[in-house]
């Protein structure tokens, strides 16, 4: 008997084993002081900017109160870490901090009249300021304001009679939107979308629906994606430090199929491998590429 358990106790191990060694190669981060110089519940704003940081699978996310611990233990504050040691309170590989202020919550409101007509709109805006600490050098990664702005409630009164009403909560959407943007800009910045796989005729990203279904300017609610080559790097010569690289535009793709941890995309034009970079297209970019390949269609 004892002979089966430790047979069945090996395989057990080796199972979990790999699960493991895949999870180890995620950053750990973890949200910091959090701030606001305009009221509103900064706790419900943490949880919402973990669930999005969670949601993009690009981390393992450390649990609020054990960073509470670290801030207390090291005495670190929103200014930042500064000791340059990525071994801190007795917790090892925390690679990054997350640290906000708010400087701007509320709702605007606009209206118009004419006549027996009249409209009214409320906007939910929200302002952060955001920095991001690398803790193995203390170095701030991202530092910029990161402002969102959703329409929330409309309504109309035509001739006495009113259509449309104000939303339950339009505070705590704006937020969310917030914390879904930031999300999404952390985790561009430290692991840019690539392409992981090309097969007939379609790639496959390596993001999911939290960041790649976010294309806001398509009604067809897809997303234009431009793919790149990176070229020789660019360096300050007084810091050293790489301040971009050379970009030569090789192709497009759709994404048509975001799923949970990855997406499928159409590829719109371009010889397309694994490992190339991509980048979102604006607008006018979508627009632009839409009419040029349908003139390529036509003249075929």
């Amino acid at each position: 008997m004892m002979k089966k358990y430790k047979i069945i106790l090996v395989i057990f191990t080796s199972i979990l084993i790999p699960e493991i060694n895949s999870q180890s190669n995620k950053p750990v981060i973890g949200i910091g002081e959090m701030t606001s110089s305009v009221g509103g519940d900064v706790k419900s704003f943490q949880s919402m900017l973990e669930t999005a940081i969670a949601s993009t699978n690009k981390f393992d996310l450390i649990e609020r109160s054990r960073i509470g611990d670290i801030i207390s233990e090291q005495a670190l504050s929103s200014s930042g870490i500064t000791s340059g040691n990525s071994n801190i309170g007795g917790i090892s590989a925390v690679d990054y901090l997350i640290y906000g202020s708010i400087t701007k919550l509320g709702i605007e409101t606009s209206e118009f009249s004419l006549g027996d007509y009249e409209s009214s709109s409320s906007d939910g805006v929200m302002s952060v300021d955001l920095r991001v600490v690398d803790v193995s050098s203390g170095s701030i990664r991202i530092s910029e304001t990161v402002e969102v702005e959703a329409s929330v409630t409309s309504a109309l009164n035509i001739d006495g009679r009113s259509i449309g009403g104000d939303e339950a909560d339009p505070i705590n959407t704006v937020q969310r939107l917030a914390a879904n943007e930031i999300a999404t800009k952390i985790s561009l910045h430290i692991f840019p979308i690539k392409i992981i796989n090309v097969k007939d005729n379609q790639a496959y990203l390596n993001y999911g629906s939290s960041t790649l279904s976010k294309c806001k300017w398509s009604s067809e609610k897809s997303c234009y994606l431009k793919i790149v080559e990176l070229g020789e790097g660019f360096i300050d010569p007084d810091t050293g430090e790489v301040l971009g690289a050379e970009e030569t535009y090789i192709g497009a793709v759709e994404v048509v199929d975001p799923k949970s941890k990855y997406s499928i995309a159409n590829i719109l034009e371009g010889d397309l491998n694994r490992g190339d970079v991509a980048y979102f297209m604006s607008k006018s970019e979508g627009n632009k590429l839409k009419k040029a390949i349908k003139k390529k269609k036509k003249k075929k």
